[in-house]
């Protein structure tokens, strides 16, 4: 059964991957046979993260970029090939924003509404094709995204997020139809609430929000990066093969978690 979840002899790109959800990806993949372009704006982070993947065997480049300057995106992949050999498998993990881009809607201003689109939705429809124009050359591969919960119901306070990961949903399923007929297989994870650094000081920076928050967790307990990793290598992986256009929920249960409703 192993080799079902093998990416051997893939590269892999992820971004957002100086933060812990990224780099939990990069590592999980490169744990079971993939070379890895990390890609963020913090370099430091990024070459620590190649250099542990480098120590466990596999190859890795740090590639420094915002992905929310859509004309840097073709460099990243181009480089990612020139390093790597080619791209299998990209997984858009960056995501979510400052702090000061969410607000309730009537406060809601332009600026704050594109900063979200831009990093949420359009930066990764635009990673995406270049990805999917090397990964047709290459006889296929497999393309997720990282999405929210708070894209498929309310989200108070979360407006602009909101909306951008249920267009990051739509893309994906739609992306999936035009492109199976070249192999690329694209899917969602919609993560429910994970402990990370970002999340610890905003979403539950307190104890009692905390534990707010875990009563509403049917399976006890708040999400932990390798959860999401671990629903990512089932996409990329041969164990994934059949599969395309799916929002896979990986939230404790927590299907209608509001963190500011």
């Amino acid at each position: 059964m192993a080799e079902l979840f093998s990416v051997q002899g893939k590269v892999a790109l992820v971004t957002g991957a100086s933060k812990e959800m990224g780099r939990e990806v990069a590592y999980t993949l490169a744990r079971y046979g993939a070379d890895v372009a990390l890609t963020a704006r913090n370099v430091q982070q990024l070459e620590e993260g190649a250099e542990h993947i480098r120590s466990m065997g596999r190859k890795a480049v740090a590639i420094a970029a915002d992905l929310t300057r859509i004309s840097e995106i073709p460099t990243i992949v181009s480089r990612t090939v020139e390093a790597l050999g080619g791209l299998d498998i990209l997984v858009n993990v960056a995501g979510g924003g400052d702090y000061s881009n969410y607000g309730w809607a009537l406060r809601m201003t332009e600026q704050m509404w594109d900063n979200m689109f831009n990093l949420n939705l359009k930066g990764p429809m635009f990673l995406c094709q270049a990805a999917a124009r090397v990964m047709k050359e290459r006889g296929g591969g497999s393309i997720i995204n990282i999405s929210s919960g708070a894209g498929s119901g309310p989200s108070p306070r979360m407006s602009n997020y909101g909306a951008a990961k249920a267009g990051l949903d739509n893309l994906s399923e739609t992306l999936a139809q035009e492109w199976a007929q070249f192999r690329i297989r694209v899917n969602v994870v919609v993560s429910g609430l994970v402990d990370t650094t970002n999340a610890r000081t905003s979403t539950f920076a307190t104890p009692e929000r905390e534990a707010m928050l875990l009563k509403q967790m049917p399976l006890g307990r708040i999400g932990l990066p390798r959860d999401i990793a671990a629903a990512v290598l089932y996409l990329a992986s041969p164990a994934g093969e059949w599969v395309t256009g799916i929002k896979l929920p990986v939230n404790g249960g927590a299907t209608r978690l509001r963190p500011f409703g």
